[in-house]
């Protein structure tokens, strides 16, 4: 105990040694001579040149130089001189709280802070986007010192504008984790004044980019309280799709239908998901998972001519996907055929044979089609009805939209593509069901160059 209170008194008494040191440069200092100051100064460290590396040292260096940069176009090395007194004196004194500036002012500390916000400023107007964001990093770091110590008028918690600068100045210099450093203080501190949401946007992108859940939930839930008229659950949409396997998705979707019902939005996003993740091993399960979300988008909204859309195109893609099944045993049994002659035997029991087995060969191809075809009618009539309420919708507006426009364009042509399907099928069947198939493919075709 008594080692540790000598200790103290040594520290103690060293620091007041130092304080000594510069009590005429302190004089000085108040009375505005900082010519006297800088002379009182240069003796103390020409006879004890360590005191210049003391908390005492820096400080006064620092603030004699702030006095006589004052005077800039006399001292042109005033401002640089005192940039690096004063960033020495805040390593030594930090820790204790500035007690030197408290009692003795803090100009040092608004000169540098000032500067480095005025050059930053010139730098980003000549967007020399490095260095305003190194100018616009040292404002920060001296105004955080100024705010925190209360040193200044205002009553904030930090110079938001400094940070706003830091952080567009580095995000200018494609500087990723700069600028989410400063971003991320904004959020943090829940900053809501509309100049400022795109720091939101920013962040969210970059969180989606390096699949950082955790960040992201965090940065939109406080986005979705700051702005909440914004369309966020976009970003969670994004998220998702870029971030999900598409069993994952499905999954999520599933557990969120059961908790719920979703907006005809979040619907449709699902399904757009579901219909681009759609996988060649097992098709099916996707573009029906992809419909169900459509359905349930449309018939929150009947006038949701892009749900109604979508799921005709996710029938047409099963009916795609089935006739193409279709294609290859008609090929197969057409193979079948032209080898035949060639393969049957001249031996008359042998060829009894090969008949017995080609014909059974010849069946099973042809059921695999007798099972495809009413697979195949169900998908058409399915991907017409919903095409033909999308189109629907827009069809007797005087004035479309591009999206409308491409979608009524695109209608018409899937429409006569389906019918003259159904027309084909049907004929030598059910003439009179042909023949009506025909007359609508007739009226959609005609339509193809209304939406050119």
């Amino acid at each position: 105990m008594k080692r540790i209170l000598v200790v103290l008194a040594l520290m103690l008494g060293f620091q007041m040694v130092n304080a000594q040191d510069f009590k005429k440069v302190q004089t000085s200092m108040l009375i505005g001579q900082y010519d006297a100051a800088k002379a009182e100064y240069d003796k103390v460290v020409a006879k004890k040149p360590a005191a210049a590396t003391t908390a005492e040292g820096y400080y006064w260096k620092a603030k004699i130089f702030s006095g006589l940069n004052k005077d800039a176009a006399k001292n042109p090395d005033a401002y640089s001189q005192v940039k690096a007194a004063i960033s020495e004196y805040i390593k030594l004194d930090q820790e204790k709280g500035f007690p030197l500036a408290k009692e003795n002012g803090q100009d040092p500390f608004f000169d540098v802070y000032l500067r480095s916000f005025k050059d930053g400023v010139n730098a980003f107007n000549t967007k020399n986007w490095k260095e305003a964001a190194s100018s616009f990093e040292l404002a920060v770091s001296f105004s955080d010192i100024i705010f925190t110590n209360g040193w200044s008028s205002s009553k904030q918690k930090f110079d938001t504008t400094s940070i706003v600068y830091a952080g567009y100045s580095n995000q200018n210099a494609n500087n990723i984790e700069g600028t989410l450093t400063y971003y991320t203080r904004l959020i943090d501190y829940k900053v809501s004044a509309p100049e400022y949401i795109d720091v939101y946007r920013y962040a969210l992108v970059q969180y989606i980019t390096k699949k950082d859940k955790a960040k992201f939930d965090a940065t939109l839930a406080i986005a979705s309280n700051s702005y909440p008229k914004e369309p966020w659950n976009e970003y969670e949409t994004d998220y998702i799709d870029k971030n999900y396997t598409v069993d994952e998705k499905v999954s999520l979707y599933d557990q969120k239908v059961a908790a719920g019902p979703l907006t005809e939005f979040e619907y449709q996003m699902y399904g757009d998901m579901f219909m681009s993740g759609k996988t060649d091993d097992n098709p099916d399960k996707y573009i029906e998972k992809a419909a169900e979300a459509y359905k349930k988008a449309y018939a929150l909204n009947n006038k949701n001519y892009a749900a109604a859309f979508n799921i005709g195109i996710a029938f047409y893609n099963q009916y795609s996907l089935l006739d193409d099944k279709a294609g290859l045993n008609i090929k197969a049994l057409q193979s079948l055929n032209a080898g035949k002659l060639a393969a049957t035997p001249k031996d008359p029991k042998k060829k009894l044979a090969f008949e017995a087995s080609f014909k059974a060969q010849q069946d099973s191809i042809k059921k695999l089609n007798l099972v495809l075809d009413p697979l195949i009618k169900a998908k058409v009539d399915a991907s017409i009805e919903w095409i033909t309420k999308a189109y629907d919708v827009i069809k007797d507006k005087e004035k479309l939209e591009r999206a409308e426009k491409n979608v009524a364009g695109r209608s018409v042509d899937f429409l006569a593509t389906l019918y003259a399907y159904k027309r084909d099928k049907l004929r030598g069947k059910d003439q009179k069901a042909s023949d009506e198939a025909d007359a609508k493919f007739n009226i959609y075709d005609k339509l193809h160059d209304k939406y050119q």
